[in-house]
């Protein structure tokens, strides 16, 4: 029975993954946007690390306990923990170059050399106290140093994005605030699970499905809970309709009722020009909404109107 629990958090965990880095794609190709390459980015470290780190050591623990000396398995494990630091590093690189790009802050190149250098002094100084005046075993040491800093970076991500800035954040402060309540959500939860993993499966299992559940917050979020019509917006006078309709996926009759939508046409008014039923024109019209990330009609005329004007 428990393997078969594994199997199926595993098949989701890969589905979380796979989505979750496949709207990080969409929307880094559709957006053309530096941001949405980072956020790509941060899906793709913050996976492997899952990976490597944590399903690494579900699998070696369950199906090979009984034919690997206690010790040896041990060592194994925290080596897999270990193998995958460095992409644990560089997710919390990209968190916070995110989020710091989503509130309209520049994270300059001279940042990385400083963080990466930073962090590896860090964790060997934690490492080594710890080891040195407390009798924490290894991979002990490992989880309490991911609880700590996925917790200074997960709030130094939320305070990126609260932060007001004099440039212009490229989303509204209800996205970036309801962005910021999430991530540390999500951290407080990965981390009160794994203080009180004591070896136990169920609760490494329950662990490993808040990992990988809270990793898909970022994408989905920002595919369907942001205002991304802003970034249509900032970009409108630099393109055309065609250009707008291509990098939204636009097909041919969308972009017909949209050019009536603009024009004021109601619903039933664009469905008898067309001579199409009302439902496909609201069918129409849904998909536009989700292809531009817009709400309402004004909110896309809007931006519809900026792009005409280029």
């Amino acid at each position: 029975m428990i393997k078969y629990m594994i199997a199926l958090l595993f098949v989701i965990s890969v589905a979380l993954a796979a989505g979750s880095i496949f709207i990080a794609s969409r929307l880094r190709n559709t957006r053309k946007l530096e941001l949405f390459s980072t956020l790509m980015y941060l899906q793709a470290f913050y996976y492997t690390y899952g990976f490597y780190a944590f399903w690494g050591q579900a699998v070696f623990i369950t199906f090979l306990s009984t034919y690997i000396p206690a010790d040896i398995l041990t060592k194994t494990t925290n080596v897999l923990t270990l193998l995958g630091s460095p992409f644990v590093l560089f997710t919390w690189l990209m968190l916070v170059k995110l989020t710091g790009e989503l509130s309209g802050q520049k994270i300059r190149n001279s940042f990385v050399f400083y963080y990466l250098s930073g962090n590896i002094l860090l964790i060997a100084c934690m490492a080594y106290l710890i080891n040195r005046f407390t009798a924490f075993d290894t991979f002990t040491t490992i989880k309490f140093i991911y609880i700590l800093l996925n917790f200074v970076y997960s709030v130094s991500g939320a305070a990126y994005l609260l932060y007001n800035n004099r440039r212009k954040p490229y989303l509204r402060r209800t996205d970036r605030r309801n962005l910021a309540l999430g991530l540390v959500l999500i951290m407080l939860t990965q981390n009160t699970v794994l203080v009180f993993y004591q070896g136990n499966l169920f609760v490494a299992l329950l662990f490993i499905f808040v990992f990988f559940t809270g990793g898909a917050f970022m994408p989905l979020y920002m595919r369907y809970g942001a205002d991304l019509s802003v970034f249509l917006q900032e970009t409108g006078s630099r393109m055309t309709l065609d250009s707008l309709c291509s990098s939204c996926d636009i097909s041919p009759r969308e972009k017909e009722i949209i050019r009536e939508i603009c024009n004021g046409l109601s619903n039933q008014q664009i469905a008898d020009k067309l001579f199409i039923s009302l439902q496909t024109v609201k069918d129409h019209t849904h998909r536009i909404y989700s292809k531009t990330n817009c709400n309402s009609r004004t909110q896309l005329m809007t931006i519809i109107r900026a792009s005409e004007t280029a």
